[in-house]
């Protein structure tokens, strides 16, 4: 991005965190207490479904963030590569969690919207490649046999607990359709792969981080590159999606249990019934 698109950039964040600010002096102190607090980063995705902060198995904040950006942001020149405003990114976070309703074209912009995405991602307890898994997947490209990476590939993303499969899918998707409008964003797969590598995968500081990083990297443009392989034909047509799955997982759960108790009850009154006959 240039340095006018930049500061224009900058300019509509600065105004908008302006604006913002006037509004939460203006709510009345009863209405700010009706929002209730969660906390949504630095928490683990597990956590989050559990406590139904998710929408179709991924975490609202992120599915939000991301239909605004596939309205507003693919065209958006260094999409993801220029950082929004960090006071606007910090007030978007801090209304998210508050319970506050957020709308990202008002309350922030295409950067500062971007920005909070990473920042959700590099601050999850276990990064989406998780710690578990990571050192199989850097092994896998430093043997640099290419003829059994993208099956080996595909085989280590399924290991992957669900809650991290359907984000990395979901981002992944996502990612893939900025890079189709690489012409107007300037960001191809390896520009978004340098980007989102070091939110993905957790490596240690220093020089060996560094060259853990850079494999990293491209880990995460083979899997952009390789998505409807490694994500989409591992479903036949009598399979269900797997995210689908786990979005229902809970309210499968608590069907069997009114299911469970129903049972009971009937099979009780059954007794108590025949007793009396």
């Amino acid at each position: 991005m240039g340095a006018g698109a930049l500061a224009i950039c900058q300019s509509k964040a600065a105004v908008r965190l302006k604006e913002d600010m006037k509004k939460i002096v203006a709510v009345p102190l009863n209405e700010q207490k009706d929002f209730t607090y969660q906390k949504l980063f630095g928490v683990s995705l597990q956590e989050l479904q559990r406590q139904g902060l998710t929408k179709n198995g991924i975490p609202a904040i992120v599915w939000n963030i991301v239909e605004y950006l596939m309205q507003h942001g693919l065209t958006q020149e260094g999409l993801f590569r220029v950082n929004g405003n960090v006071k606007v990114v910090e007030q978007l976070r801090l209304k998210f969690e508050s319970g506050v309703p957020v709308e990202l074209g008002k309350d922030g912009d295409v950067c500062s919207a971007a920005s909070l995405l990473k920042l959700f991602l590099r601050e999850l307890p276990d990064s989406l490649i998780t710690s578990a898994l990571q050192p199989r997947f850097i092994q896998l490209f430093q043997d640099g046999r290419k003829d059994i990476q993208e099956s080996s590939l595909r085989d280590l993303i399924k290991e992957l607990p669900d809650t991290h499969y359907c984000l990395l899918k979901y981002l992944c998707q996502f990612l893939t359709k900025v890079a189709k409008h690489h012409v107007q964003n300037r960001m191809n797969v390896h520009n978004l792969a340098t980007v989102f590598g070091p939110n993905c995968f957790h490596v240690p500081p220093g020089l060996e981080g560094m060259k853990e990083q850079d494999l990293c990297n491209k880990i995460m443009a083979k899997i952009l590159e390789n998505y409807n392989t490694l994500f989409e034909v591992e479903y036949t047509e009598n399979d269900q999606p797997r995210c689908e799955n786990l979005a229902r997982l809970i309210i499968v759960k608590v069907s069997n249990l009114v299911f469970n108790f129903q049972y009971c009850c009937n099979f009780r009154q059954k007794i108590l019934f025949n007793s009396f006959s």
